[in-house]
């Protein structure tokens, strides 16, 4: 498969779970180990095929942990990326070497096997069970170098603003949470290398923002905070004027959105579900 298709698939996947509000939340509580575009494949596959999501894992490594899948059961089509060697060769600067040197040059490309398991496919008298991170939002400012200033803008409709590698929340914003994954993601996604990017509440369609409230819909749908209808709002209204997200748009929005939850995972579970009110508390602490 080549870039471009890998990236067409992203931009599907997103297209879907924007118009799919419950989708992201329901991936990333079942396969939260993986790619958020992994997550949707395999939400995809269970849905159709009338499967339980679960906890995911290789053939061996459901040996690995004593449990078997069952006979006759069809493994989940997931990407993964390959590694291998390209010969080259290296002209040397001596004029009477004809040859040059071999080389090996280390290349990755991205396929599609269907490797992996859910848990409700296989069997056992082993129980297993899975928890999903707890988020905390000041672990995942600092795994990402990213500090809080304080908010000085006199526009009241401002919500917040990003510049380099900061963040300022307007104290009286209508959805914090979801303007600090908005202004976080700015900084992830390299948007404010050169510039400072200030947010209001009715924000300029442009692909930056769309791709900034996407990753901000993402992970408030995934760790079931408030926000998220208001970024399926605004994005569904960006849609709706004959534009479309950019399939390559796509593939970073998903990238950064993992980044953020993976920064902020601490090292303690619990079982966060839709409403948990501790994993928003976690989530709200300034």
């Amino acid at each position: 498969m080549t870039n471009t298709q890998e990236n067409a698939r992203w931009g599907e996947l997103l297209h879907s779970a924007v118009h799919t509000p419950g989708k992201l939340l329901a991936a990333y509580t079942a396969f939260h180990n993986y790619s958020f575009g992994n997550a949707l494949l395999a939400l995809e596959q269970c849905i159709s095929r009338g499967i339980e999501p679960g906890p995911l894992n290789s053939y061996r490594g459901w040996l690995g942990l004593n449990r078997q899948v069952r006979k006759g059961e069809k493994g989940l089509c997931l990407c993964m990326p390959l590694t291998y060697k390209k010969s080259t060769k290296d002209k040397v600067a001596d004029a009477n070497e004809e040859d040059g040197e071999e080389q090996k040059e280390v290349r990755r490309r991205f396929v599609y096997r269907n490797y992996w398991f859910v848990l409700s496919q296989t069997e056992g008298d082993t129980p297993y069970g899975q928890s999903i991170p707890v988020f905390e939002l000041d672990g995942a400012l600092q795994s990402l170098g990213i500090s809080r200033i304080a908010f000085d803008e006199t526009n009241g409709n401002v919500q917040g603003f990003a510049r380099q590698r900061e963040i300022a929340i307007n104290p009286i914003a209508e959805l914090p949470l979801k303007t600090t994954f908005h202004e976080i993601a700015h900084i992830v996604m390299g948007h404010t290398t050169s510039q400072s990017l200030v947010d209001s509440e009715y924000m300029d369609c442009n692909i930056r923002e769309v791709e900034a409230e996407s990753v901000a819909l993402i992970c408030c749908e995934s760790l079931g905070l408030p926000g998220a209808e208001a970024a399926r709002g605004y994005i569904q209204h960006w849609l709706q004027d004959d534009k479309e997200i950019p399939n390559r748009s796509a593939a970073r929005i998903f990238t950064a959105a993992q980044t953020i939850l993976k920064a902020g995972n601490s090292k303690e579970d619990s079982a966060l579900c839709c409403g948990d009110s501790s994993s928003v508390a976690r989530a709200e602490m300034y």
